[in-house]
This record gives C-alpha cells, structure tokens and sequence, in this order.
C-alpha cells in the first residue's frame, strides 16, 4: 500500500503574482481556483498546487523555519537553482553530500514571498555519483 501526493496548498498575499513564479519553475500552465489559482505539475500533471490568499497574517519566520517542498532538479542541480534565482527566489542555504565535486546536494531555497523549499539534485546526478563512489573504493 502506499498514498499519492495529490495537492500542495500555499498561502498568499498575491496568489496571482506568486502563482507566476511557480508555474514558471514547475514549467506548467496557471489557472483560476475557487480561493486563488492552480497549477498542474507531475509527469501526469493530475496533481494540483494550490495557492490560495492568505488567510492568517505571519509574524517572523514562524511558519518557514522547515522547507514545506522539495523539489528535485531535472536535469543539473546547479542550472536549476540559477533558474528559479532567475525567477525570483533566493538561495539560503548550499549543502553538498560527502564533497562538491560530486554535485550531490541540495539548495534550501524561497520563493519571492519566503515560502521555503529545498531543490535537491537529479536523479541523474545522484546515479552518476554513485557510480563515482564505486569506483573510488
């Protein structure tokens, strides 16, 4: 047995204005929602995010102290994160796993509203890093 993941819903102050970054990251179509707008992503796109207007006002960083998505590179870790910087999001935090030579690692990330997440790297990568390590032992 197992779930899918079916909706991922964020809060905010501009859904139409943050609806744009995210439809630009996911490379996926916005559309109207009944509180704000949606967006499709997944290889089938039947799962939804949901960005709704905020409906509680945040004080500090209380509701970003752990990323609320993750998500993972298609292609190169690095190319990634200089695109979704493009777009509007910044980078907070870099770690590498093991060294930075095997492009292993993740970006903790937010987007123009500080809504954090965390971009890890392809599944590619991760394979090819692996190989890496086989051959060092």
């Amino acid at each position: 047995m197992s779930v899918a993941l079916r909706a991922v819903v964020l809060e905010s102050d501009d859904p139409v204005s943050l609806g744009g970054f995210w439809s630009a990251a996911l490379c996926s179509t916005i559309g109207p929602g009944v509180e704000g707008v949606t967006i499709p992503f997944g290889e089938d796109e039947q799962s939804l995010l949901y960005i709704v207007e905020r409906t509680r006002r945040v004080t500090g960083d209380e509701n970003n102290e752990t990323p609320l998505m993750h998500l993972t590179a298609s292609h190169s870790l690095l190319e990634e994160a200089d695109r979704l910087v493009e777009l509007g999001a910044i980078i907070e935090e870099e770690k590498w796993v093991i060294n930075s030579s095997l492009k292993v690692g993740w970006f903790g990330m937010a987007d123009p509203e500080g809504n954090r997440f965390r971009l890890l790297s392809s599944d590619r990568e991760i394979a090819e890093a692996e190989r890496k390590l086989q051959s060092w032992s």
